[in-house]
């Protein structure tokens, strides 16, 4: 318990340190600097909003840690708040990916298919879809030993295989296809204007950033359930209890 504990204390300390200045200098820019509203400023601000929840709870989850904190309604809600911040931020980094092709692949089609209203409809639905999951489906308070947020259950968690697909591993496909298919376009695009090969070049080193940090953040999580729910299968109960301490 000690060595969650200073685990916790040795990651959750700089991320705080560095998240929660970070977060609200670019609040500041994309509220307050940037006057006009796009589809970028409409995800920014959503993606803004997902990681300032992630910062909120990670006290919390020290505390509960530490304390042995009972599931409660604090913890309920705390943990609802904690797992709506990863899907939702996979989802807004799928939907930049998806706008970014659009723009680059069928410019005329853009103009019909884009607008900043209909980026933050989306992002609104998609909100709300994740909070009546977490209340119509309140799994991350069952099959727990009674702390909260240590789950103890040694009882296959079959819903494991289709969060880890639908949540990340269908949004990964369609991040590397978009993001495959912008490169393409882009280099293209280098080849007819010599004087703007520069600007394509940043721009294709941009995306393609962007999906490296994407599969490095994200990945770990989601193939540690999948490995999870293996061991679960399979009866090699004695690994669990690391498994449950890396998730």
């Amino acid at each position: 318990q000690s060595s969650i504990v200073l685990l916790q204390l040795v990651v959750y300390i700089p991320v705080l340190a560095l998240g929660i200045p970070l977060n609200a200098i670019a609040f500041w820019v994309f509220c307050c600097k940037l006057k006009r509203w796009t589809e970028t400023k409409v995800y920014m601000i959503n993606l803004i909003v997902a990681d300032s929840f992630l910062l909120f709870t990670l006290p919390f989850l020290l505390y509960f840690t530490k304390y042995k904190h009972p599931i409660d309604q604090l913890c309920l809600a705390i943990q609802n708040i904690y797992f709506i911040n990863m899907p939702m931020s996979i989802f807004i980094i799928t939907l930049i990916a998806i706008d970014r092709y659009i723009a680059i692949k069928f410019p005329l089609k853009a103009m019909i298919l884009r607008s900043p209203l209909k980026s933050a409809s989306v992002c609104g639905f998609l909100w709300l879809m994740l909070i009546i999951y977490c209340y119509w489906y309140p799994s991350h308070g069952s099959n727990w030993e009674g702390c909260c947020f240590r789950r103890q259950s040694i009882q296959p968690r079959y819903f494991s295989i289709f969060y880890s697909i639908c949540g990340y591993f269908i949004p990964l496909g369609i991040v590397i296809f978009c993001s495959v298919q912008v490169i393409r376009c882009l280099k293209k695009k280098m080849a007819t204007g010599p004087h703007e090969t520069k600007l394509f070049q940043r721009a294709v080193h941009i995306v393609s950033v962007n999906l490296c940090v994407f599969a490095v953040c994200f990945s770990p999580f989601h193939i540690s359930l999948l490995l999870r729910y293996a061991v679960e299968v399979a009866g090699a109960h004695s690994l669990l209890p690391g498994i449950y301490t890396y998730i």
